[in-house]
């Protein structure tokens, strides 16, 4: 109407809450930091158990260039009881968390008790990766290879799902293999020469030497790794699994570890899309292809918040938001634009003139 004029606006939270996993402890802390303190929040900020370190850096050298006290408060400590009283602190007003389903669904129910407070989840994956007949072959084994042994395969957007078509299937497969063993043993990440270091503890360890004392004994085709390396630390075999049935848990369940399922499919395009979109997660997936057509169309079709057109996971982009669909996040996006305004509330003001 002519006699009012009507504005919105983007307001801060206040304080906001922050819990970090240990895969990637200072990538996650700037991630979550940067963007809530630059649209004017205050944060607590809960690092994982595992990694608290990364956390103290952090805090120190934002003492350094002069943040003001209060700013940013770092609470080290396990998830009960500190990152259950940041969930639960009726003054916190939004919190963002990146790590498990299961703890992610624990982070959501403790704020939904408390005042309903704003939650973002950033949790696991179960990432596909297609390669078509027409793939970009080197492309495609080089991006596969790092995908799955980046982290130590710990990792939640790790390419852990292959589906490969019949027709360059035993040449890919066979070239993989290659590749990861190209990539050596896994050793002490201190020194120059080592390419992936151990499983972050003896529980994950433990996890993943479960999953592939599954695979045996379910007779799968285990044609690389299958076992640890070693009888000192948690230093893991990269793993080749081939030809899983689909509704098997290596296929179904997160692993976070070094260890890949590659299945093969037809001609089918279909096929190959409900086998990769049929899964409780999605986060990342991956399409090789030199058809643009066919790649827009499995990019569209793919139930992911990110897909890789000929690259894969990690790859991002910092101007390019990034999130989980399903069980793999809801909430706010990190990176671009989107990410600044997530750690905003939006203000509707009329003006009667």
């Amino acid at each position: 109407m002519p006699e009012y004029i009507n504005i919105s606006v983007r307001q801060p939270y206040g304080v906001c809450g922050g819990i970090v996993p240990w895969n990637a402890p200072l990538f996650m802390i700037v991630n979550k930091v940067g963007p809530a303190l630059a649209a004017g929040n205050t944060m607590v900020l809960k690092s994982s158990e595992k990694s608290p370190l990364p956390a103290i850096l952090f805090a120190s050298l934002c003492r350094k260039v002069g943040l003001p006290k209060g700013v940013l408060n770092i609470l080290n400590g396990f998830g009960r009881p500190c990152g259950e009283a940041i969930s639960k602190h009726m003054d916190i007003r939004k919190i963002s968390f990146t790590g498990s389903v299961a703890t992610g669904r624990a982070i959501q129910k403790a704020a939904n008790e408390s005042k309903l407070k704003k939650v973002d989840l950033e949790l696991g994956g179960k990432s596909p990766l297609l390669v078509f007949d027409d793939a970009p072959f080197e492309k495609a084994v080089h991006s596969a290879t790092f995908s799955i042994l980046y982290n130590s395969g710990q990792v939640c957007m790790a390419s852990t799902r292959i589906y490969v078509q019949q027709g360059v299937a035993a040449k890919f497969i066979e070239a993989l293999r290659e590749s990861i063993m190209q990539q050596g043993v896994p050793g002490d990440p201190a020194l120059p020469d080592t390419k992936r270091g151990p499983q972050v503890d003896k529980l994950q360890f433990g996890r993943v030497l479960s999953y592939l004392d599954h695979a045996k004994q379910r007779g799968y085709n285990i044609i690389l790794g299958g076992d640890k390396v070693g009888n000192k630390g948690y230093f893991m075999d990269a793993t080749i699994v081939r030809d899983v049935p689909e509704d098997d848990k290596l296929v179904k369940e997160e692993i976070f570890g070094p260890v890949v399922v590659v299945n093969t499919f037809t001609d089918d395009e279909e096929e190959v899309l409900r086998m990769a979109n049929d899964t409780e997660f999605g986060l990342y997936a991956s399409v090789f292809t030199r058809d643009i057509s066919r790649a827009m169309r499995v990019a569209k079709a793919l139930e992911a918040a990110a897909v890789g057109v000929n690259c894969a996971s990690p790859y991002m982009a910092i101007d390019m938001p990034m999130g989980g669909w399903k069980q793999s996040g809801m909430g706010g996006r990190a990176f671009s634009k989107h990410c600044l305004e997530d750690w905003t509330e939006v203000k509707s003001v009329f003006i009667s003139l």
